[in-house]
């Protein structure tokens, strides 16, 4: 047997049915591997104090807990700080592998504090891993337990939703470790037995079977058909998108033309309404000239002298309005006011025959 998989006891198991095969999973820096090291009661995983991840691979330790046969799967951490997120993820996969014929739980290491979006896409990587069938396997393993200084695990669930429901979705519930009091093995090996007898629900939950290889194909199928159907869908976008490139293309000089011809239609409109506005101010004051030149209120305007002053124009309509309204009068109003007007209608004719 490789080091890798070696026993850590001279006692020996109980019978290889009783055997459990645990796979740690989790976020880097969450204490996979030294909780590992406290389920096995040694330092069989590398734990060191680093800002960057330290396990790169799958690395599996067996030994004897409690006169069983213990075997646990170190992973990769997600989001890990070397590996692309593919390289975790075909590396994590191979964790059943390596717990042949696959195993009975999965701890997903959770440290005590806050709840992050990290942690929730973690949870979320697993399922997408894993398949949905992975939480009837699924226990959180809380470590840095010292933290809670005789807080209940409860009331801290109860400080956040999120967090709840995240626990309440692992249907093998969840456990704190205390990784810090390994070498108190009194108080080690009770947390651990604890753990352990945990684990032994989620089995006989399953009835007695475990995450199985077929599930993990049936998960990466999962994963290969929607990303097939995520570059199916890109790839019709693309399509589309040169197509109507193309299209727009061949079009792009009779929409030129229809955007000239539409600018120049406005352009017109609006000379057009201006034209209008000039006339009929034009008009108004031609009819109200030629009224007051009629009736001789003002002289007529010949280009010669100067104004009539205001105060003399002033004097003429109050003398025309004490005067009786005569038919001439009129008449010379009505006429001076059409003169008038004819001459601007004259000037404006092209606008008015459009």
């Amino acid at each position: 047997m490789s080091s890798s998989e070696s026993a850590a006891s001279h006692e020996a198991p109980t019978s290889e049915a009783e055997s459990l095969r645990i796979v740690l999973l989790g976020r880097t820096g969450t204490g996979r591997s030294s909780s590992g090291n406290t389920i096995l009661g040694r330092s069989a995983f590398l734990v060191d104090v680093s800002p960057c991840s330290v396990t790169a691979r799958c690395k599996k330790q067996s030994g004897i807990v409690g006169r069983r046969s213990i075997s646990v799967i170190d992973t990769p951490g997600l989001f890990h700080t070397h590996l692309s997120s593919q390289e975790v993820m075909a590396e994590v996969g191979q964790c059943v592998g390596f717990s042949s014929p696959g195993p009975h739980a999965f701890l997903v290491t959770l440290q005590l504090g806050r709840f992050t979006h990290e942690e929730r896409e973690a949870f979320e990587w697993i399922k997408a891993r894993f398949g949905p069938g992975v939480m009837r396997f699924t226990m959180v393993l809380f470590t840095c337990g010292d933290q809670l200084k005789g807080k209940r695990l409860e009331d801290f669930l109860e400080q956040s939703q999120d967090l709840s429901e995240f626990v309440s979705s692992c249907h093998g519930g969840y456990h704190v470790f205390d990784n810090s009091r390994q070498e108190e093995t009194d108080e080690c090996s009770h947390q651990v037995m604890q753990l352990l007898e945990k684990v032994d629900q989620i089995v006989a939950k399953n009835g007695g079977g475990c995450y199985s290889d077929e599930m993990l194909k049936e998960a990466e199928g999962a994963i290969r058909e929607a990303h097939e159907r995520i570059l199916g869908e890109a790839g019709h976008v693309v399509e589309s998108i040169q197509t109507e490139a193309e299209v727009t293309e061949g079009q792009l000089p009779r929409l030129e033309k229809k955007w000239e011809d539409e600018e120049r239609r406005r352009e017109e409109e609006e000379a057009r309404k201006r034209a209008e506005r000039l006339f009929w101010c034009e008009l108004v004051t031609a009819l109200g000239k030629g009224a007051a030149e009629g009736a001789g209120i003002m002289g007529k305007d010949k280009g010669k002298g100067k104004a009539v002053k205001k105060a003399k124009v002033v004097e003429k309509v109050a003398a025309l309005a004490a005067s009786p309204l005569s038919v001439r009068s009129a008449a010379k109003a009505v006429g001076g006011a059409v003169r008038e007007g004819s001459k601007v209608l004259y000037k404006h004719r092209k606008t008015l025959l459009r």
